[in-house]
């Protein structure tokens, strides 16, 4: 296995639930691309088979440690996760983003939040942190070449509007692969909720 970097010992890998209701958020990206006024020369949709909520980035890492995080995170338990898609937003911010999100209702980012602590655990025992804080985002959007301004009018349509919800029985440790065309990415391994 070759990694994006060409180092044949290491892979680029994260933890993240998928989101299976992917036909709702395929009618949000077609309605917020109407209502929105955008173009394909500015956004770019996330593909339905990549929608997902990274619970942890790892980065690039060896192959050899793939076992034991299999092992560490096959230790955890966690009930089904009802989710609620609400609202959305920009990163960095709506005036200038880089990313289009919808968001997740409180409980179930409760919850979510209360997975990713329990894989963090896990993983400390490795010596592995994550780099930044886990926030319940689903990215819908990558924008092209800069960033835009995602319009007032769109935010106070969407800012609180509840979509759709899904249920999240399982996560997974994905191998990302980057091509032009875009990601990605395959499961190396599940953890289903019991």
């Amino acid at each position: 296995m070759k990694d994006t970097l060409g180092n044949l010992n290491n892979i680029r890998a994260f933890i993240a639930v998928d989101v299976s209701n992917t036909l709702a958020i395929e009618k949000l990206q077609h309605e917020l691309v109407a209502d929105g006024r955008w173009t394909p020369e500015q956004i770019r949709p996330v593909k339905n088979q990549n929608l997902h909520f990274t619970l942890i980035f790892l980065g690039n890492i060896r192959l050899e440690i793939i076992d034991e995080i299999k092992i560490k995170i096959s230790e955890i338990q966690f009930e089904p996760i009802k989710i609620t898609f609400t609202g959305i937003g920009g990163f960095p911010h709506p005036n200038f983003a880089r990313v289009v999100w919808v968001g997740v209702d409180e409980n179930g980012n409760q919850r979510l939040v209360s997975l990713v602590e329990q894989v963090v655990i896990k993983l400390s025992e490795m010596g592995i942190t994550p780099d930044k804080p886990f926030t319940s985002h689903l990215t819908v959007f990558r924008i092209k070449g800069g960033s835009l301004k995602i319009r007032t009018e769109i935010l106070d349509k969407y800012g609180k509007k509840d979509f759709t919800s899904d249920i999240i029985d399982k996560f997974h440790l994905k191998r990302s692969d980057l091509t032009p065309s875009g990601p990605i990415y395959t499961n190396i391994y599940t953890v289903r909720a019991r």
